[in-house]
Formats: C-alpha cells, structure tokens, sequence
C-alpha cells in the first residue's frame, strides 16, 4: 500500500471516530437528562417517604415542572398549562426533550397522568421542514394567520392551535439561498389554550431550543407572568403615531371609540399585524370584530398568499406572481426584504347582508383613495424598518 493510501485510510478512520464519537455524546446527553429526571423524582418519593405519601405527587409536580424542557420554563408556566386540560387536577407524569445537532432540531414535552398534552414544542432550523410548516399556516387559497404575536415576538398565532415563533439562528450559517438562517418554534398545549397562554412558556423554550442547537444570538424577551391571564386588549388608536401603522391613527380612526391591537415585531419576523376594533366588548364579553386590518408578510409565503387571494378578487394574475392591486374592501402591495418577497395587505370590514349588527367601515367613511393612502403609508414604513427595496404600490384611480 503506497504512503497517500496510508494516509487516506488514517484520515478516512479519524472522520469515523470523530462522527462516533459525535453520536456516542447525544446519545449519552439524552441518557443524562432522563436519569437526571428519574434521579430526581426517585429523591422525592424517598424524602416523601417520612412525611406521607399522600403528597408525594405534589412534589413529583415540582420536580418534574423544575426540569421540563431542559429546565426553560418559566416558574409558574406549567401551572398555567395544566389547567387547560380535559383534567386540570391530574398530576404531572412525564417530561422528555430531546436534541438533534445533525438535523438541526431540539422539542420536548410534557404529559399528565391522563396522558394529556400539557405542553408540546417542536422545532426546526433546516430550511425544508421550515418551508413545509409555513405552507399549512400560509396557504395557496389566500388564508393566513389572523395575528402575529404580542411583544415585538417574531412569530403569529397558529392558524389551527398554539403559536409559532422564527427567531434568528445565524450560529447554524445561511440556507442553500443565501439566507440568514432561524429557527421555526411550533408551541402546542391543551385543547382549551389560547395564544396568549403560550408566548410566554414559548419564547423561554426557543431560546433555550437557540442555545442548544448553536444559533449564537441574543435571546428573546420572554413576556411577563401577566401575559398568561389575559388577552391582550387594544390600545387607543393614537398609540399607533411614530409605528409603522401610524396611518390608523388617523383619518377616520382618530379620537374615541375606536381601539388598535398593534403587532409589530423588533427584529426580522415573518408577520406583521395591526387592526383596529369598535372600543370594548360585544354582548359576549369578547372582543368587536376588525374593520381594518393591515398585514406585513415576508418570505416566499407571501407569494401564494397574495397569488390566491388575487383569484378569490378577480385579479389577473400568471403562473406564479400577480401585481398590486386595490378594489374597495381590500388592497396589496409589494417589495423585496432582505432578498426575499414581501407582501403587505389592507383588508376592511364593508357594511353587507352579513353584517349581522357589527360596526363597519362605508365606503364614505374611507374611500378607495385613503385606502391607497393607509396602505402606501404602511409599505413605505415597514420597507424603511427592514431595509426593503422595490416597492411597488397599486396604480391610483
């Protein structure tokens, strides 16, 4: 065997040690935190053991709670989960989490002795399982989510159930296109949650999910206890002068009776969202329904939405992309951020058969040109935050 044989072998045989060695680790990591657990509830059933067992499963509670997903979780959030179960009163049975350095995802979980879902998060950092999530939540049909998240939290609010959180993850390098690489944090928890129990224990897990898959970058603020107890409620529309929805502090919007839940995110985020109600509550405590809404989207996903939403209106368009456009009750416009589409919507509530009652905006209260006008002030404003190029605004009447 001649010398550079030799040496490849030697090399080749390193690269095998190097990639066991690798696995044998994780294996071994994933082995530690589930002793460390059983360790744990071992030590409190044998200090239970002087003082009753009829508490044991309290403290069990604990320590299970202490070390769910590896330790993140806020004090007080696993209470919080399991009250929006079918048995709020079961205890706590299991708790797994799980890395995965090579395929670039990190989840855990949490169940009661009913087997129920007290908490599930899953996430990704690859650009195909990425794509394939966003795909159910932006659709070609032109359905989005309803919201982005409260905060300045990069995410929305699942269309379906739970959040989704993409905060940045430069640690794992760009995609095969060049871009900047995140994380997708998909929050799930029992079937009575709603988002505003989830962002709290959601964001504390994607930032531990960052640190152990590498992503070197500052973590997310992790909303107040408060948060969990109540949805967010709008804020006089004159809050939204000096933001990027500033317009709908305006024009017909100023002054009482009207409220503006302001979603805007302070890094780069898939999702901006604001919309402004009648002030208050309907007859059943909840909250009025939209009469004006404005939506910043960006990425790839923004295409299909706007591309199916164009068909629904009656919008030309081609095999893959339409221009902006505007009719009276809904309006879009375009441009490139951060080398990727962007799209950024106006869609109002108009006084028809189905009104049913509901406060809505005439065409005389907002007209086809201050339409134009709130959406072009919205663009240019979200283009300027994120440094977006091309954008292009629908033609004038």
């Amino acid at each position: 065997m001649s010398g550079a044989e030799e040496q490849q072998q030697r090399d080749e045989t390193e690269d095998e040690r190097r990639e066991r060695w690798r696995a044998l680790q994780e294996r071994a990591d994933r082995r530690r935190r589930r002793t460390r657990i059983a360790v744990w509830c071992g030590l409190g059933v044998l200090v239970l053991g002087g003082v009753g067992w009829g508490v044991t499963p309290t403290v069990k509670d604990k320590v299970i709670a202490s070390g769910a997903c590896d330790g993140a979780l806020p004090d007080g959030s696993v209470d919080t989960l399991r009250a929006l179960t079918t048995h709020a009163d079961a205890h706590l049975s299991t708790s797994e989490s799980e890395t995965d350095s090579g395929l670039g995802r990190y989840s855990c979980e949490v169940a009661n002795e009913e087997g129920e879902r007290i908490l599930e998060v899953r996430v990704y950092s690859r650009r195909d399982d990425i794509d394939s999530e966003l795909v159910r939540e932006f659709r070609d049909d032109g359905v989005l989510p309803a919201a982005a998240l409260p905060g300045g939290l990069p995410g929305f609010e699942s269309r379906l159930a739970g959040v989704t959180l993409m905060p940045e993850c430069p640690g794992r390098g760009k995609d095969a296109a060049g871009h900047p690489g995140r994380l997708l944090v998909d929050v799930l928890a029992g079937y009575r949650s709603e988002p505003h129990q989830l962002v709290r224990a959601g964001a504390a897990v994607a930032n531990k999910a960052a640190e152990k898959l590498g992503c070197d970058t500052d973590p997310l603020p992790v909303p107040a206890k408060d948060t969990e107890k109540a949805e967010p409620k709008g804020v006089p529309t004159g809050r939204a002068a000096g933001t990027t929805c500033a317009a709908l502090a305006r024009g017909p919007f100023k002054g009482a009776g009207w409220s503006v839940d302001l979603r805007i995110p302070k890094g780069r985020a898939p999702m901006t969202s604001c919309v402004v109600r009648p002030s208050g509550s309907d007859e059943d405590g909840e909250s009025h329904s939209p009469v004006i809404t404005l939506y910043g989207l960006y990425g790839e996903w923004s295409q299909r939405v706007m591309f199916g939403q164009a068909g629904r209106s009656g919008m030309r368009t081609d095999e893959s992309r339409t221009r902006p456009w505007l009719t009276d009750d809904n309006g879009w416009a375009t441009a490139r951020c951060g080398g990727r589409p962007a799209g950024f919507q106006l869609a109002v509530s108009r006084p028809d058969d189905e009104s049913d009652g509901q406060q809505t905006l005439s065409r005389k209260q907002l007209d086809r040109d201050a339409m134009r006008a709130v959406l072009a002030s919205f663009a240019e404003k979200e283009s300027a935050k994120r440094g977006c190029t091309k954008l292009r605004l629908p033609a004038a009447d």
